[in-house]
């Protein structure tokens, strides 16, 4: 199918949702993408053929909230699809839903589902299965050890089916942008009544994971290998794919490797078609002769946290000598060598709207950082050169994280950085199963941040006493601001309550941005038709083999 076929397809469809409410969109502003060494391509796609791809990471249960991680998202991605969805230009964009309404309290909320839909073990895709959906994810199910759903409100109250298609959605508390949530990640994806029904151990079972997606699960070796298998009768994709019908790939087998080295010269030697994460050092070199793939997502940037409850760090003078002691463009030079990489503005990157720039007011500058903190009172010096007061060392733990492959290096050249102004920073390796519960305690005092936002409420899900407020310290004032910022009934209030929160951590070096992140992959040049969309998420319904 032509792009212009594509294109009418999706006004069409844009058509049917202004009809029905109102048309969803998160701003004006664009995802940019990085994609080097692209050969043209050939002129009619050809079905057919198999791929290996390489993943960093599998897991051994998919329970849909459990599953919240890039290497998980990238599979998940392939067989379950969402009412919503943000495209490559980070516009949020209906999919299994065709529009919505809401009140003017932004308490009820309407969404109309598309017809002719299955799920891949054939039940129908209708108003009552989405709301068996929407009902588990808003609230989970403690009697089956069935966690509720982080994108969505605490304030959620019932999904009910009023019509074959037609489901109202209420909620408790006036959420503005809770539609956005429908579309904010793969953990909010819709799935097969005989799946929401089972228990935990079948949920998390990937090969009993029905979806309306592209591809199915043929096979699986946990923490080893999926692989999925085209799905013969799908009819329904998104309004941004450039063809109607069953994908062209016959067969997608993921491995698991860990090793950035191996996933690189594996394909480089012409093992595999594609591979995740590849490390920036490494991108010149997959650039020369591969396709580099490195979008810009709708989302946060790569920084840290700062724990109040910690240790030093409830002393405003320490939290902003960190800030002025990070050199970032040391780190981009160093760790980002390819130049896509750049530096981080504020809390979000530019492409979610009303991001600032406050640079300014986290500027690297080593001469302020060490008079922030003799005024702070650490003024004495250990025999490592590291800085004292009242006996103790001003030192500082964190973990890397283990859901991205750039954390390391850069917690390194950070702790080299800090070291000149004396400040030690311990690096602390833990497992992925272990990950999550080590860096929640209070006295850790610093945690990072690359997840993605799909809309400005993101802030509120971090930062918010009644959320996961990574700050770990509850603050009337913030919590104001974030009030409401979900509560904002508009695009544009929603962006001024944004920078006021923005401004608010900055100033109070609550959070110190350092880059943005992105996703990056390496293609074979025979492999086309590769899609990544608004949240860096990969798509292979379009991809086939240039034989």
């Amino acid at each position: 199918m032509s792009h212009e076929l594509a294109r009418r397809r999706f006004l069409s469809l844009g058509a049917a949702l202004v009809g029905t409410g109102v048309l969803a969109a998160c701003g004006d502003s664009t995802a940019s993408s990085t994609r080097t060494n692209s050969v043209p391509h050939s002129t009619t796609p050809l079905p057919g053929g198999e791929i290996t791809y390489l993943n960093e990471k599998l897991i051994d249960g998919y329970q849909q909230q459990s599953t919240g991680s890039w290497h998980v998202a990238q599979v998940w991605n392939q067989i379950v699809e969402r009412l919503f969805y943000y495209d490559a230009d980070g516009k949020f964009r209906p999919h299994l839903a065709t529009g919505f309404t809401q009140n003017d309290a932004r308490t009820e909320f309407g969404v109309t589902i598309r017809h002719e839909v299955t799920f891949s073990n054939g039940e129908k895709l209708d108003a009552a299965a989405v709301a068996a959906n929407l009902n588990l994810l808003g609230r989970g199910d403690k009697s089956r050890g069935i966690p509720r759903a982080a994108y969505f409100p605490t304030s959620y109250g019932e999904a009910v089916a009023v019509g074959e298609y037609e489901v109202l959605i209420r909620l408790a508390q006036p959420f503005g942008d809770f539609i956005q949530k429908l579309g904010a990640w793969t953990t909010v994806g819709i799935l097969a009544p005989a799946t929401i029904e089972a228990g935990l151990d079948a949920q998390s079972d990937l090969s009993r994971i029905f979806g309306t997606g592209p591809f199915v699960v043929e096979s699986w070796l946990p923490s080893r290998e999926v692989v999925l298998r085209r799905r013969e009768d799908y009819a329904w994709p998104r309004g941004d794919a450039l063809h109607d019908g069953p994908a062209y790939l016959e067969r997608v087998t993921v491995q698991q490797v860990v090793e950035p080295s191996l996933r690189t010269g594996s394909l480089q030697a012409g093992q595999v078609d594609i591979i995740h994460y590849v490390q920036p050092t490494e991108e010149p070199f997959v650039a020369d002769g591969f396709e580099l793939i490195a979008p810009t997502f709708f989302g946060s940037v790569w920084g840290l946290q700062l724990r109040l409850t910690a240790p030093h760090l409830d002393d405003i003078r320490v939290r902003r000598a960190l800030t002025h002691g990070i050199d970032r463009q040391e780190i981009l030079r160093t760790n980002f060598p390819g130049g896509a990489w750049t530096e981080a503005k504020s809390t979000f990157n530019e492409v979610v709207p009303g991001t600032l720039d406050l640079r300014e007011k986290f500027a690297y500058d080593p001469e302020l950082a060490a008079r922030l903190l003799d005024d702070a009172g650490w003024t004495g010096r250990d025999e490592d050169g590291y800085r004292t007061r009242d006996g103790h060392q001003l030192s500082f733990l964190i973990y890397p994280s283990v859901f991205i492959t750039t954390s390391e290096a850069d917690l390194q050249l950070i702790a080299q950085q800090w070291r000149r102004i004396g400040v030690r920073l311990r690096i602390e390796g833990t497992d992925f199963s272990n990950y999550n519960t080590v860096t929640a305690q209070p006295d850790v005092p610093l945690y990072e941040n690359h997840w993605l936002a799909g809309s400005q409420t993101e802030m509120w899900r971090w930062w918010h006493s009644s959320q996961a407020n990574q700050f770990k310290a509850p603050g009337a004032e913030l919590d104001a601001l974030l009030d409401v910022l979900v509560q904002a009934k508009s695009d544009n209030a929603r962006i001024d309550a944004s920078k006021a929160v923005q401004e608010y951590v900055i100033d109070n070096a609550y959070y110190i941005p350092v880059h943005e992140f992105r996703q990056t992959w390496g293609a074979a040049e025979g492999l086309r038709g590769l899609d990544v969309d608004g949240l860096g998420l990969i798509s292979f319904y379009d991809a086939w083999l240039d034989r």
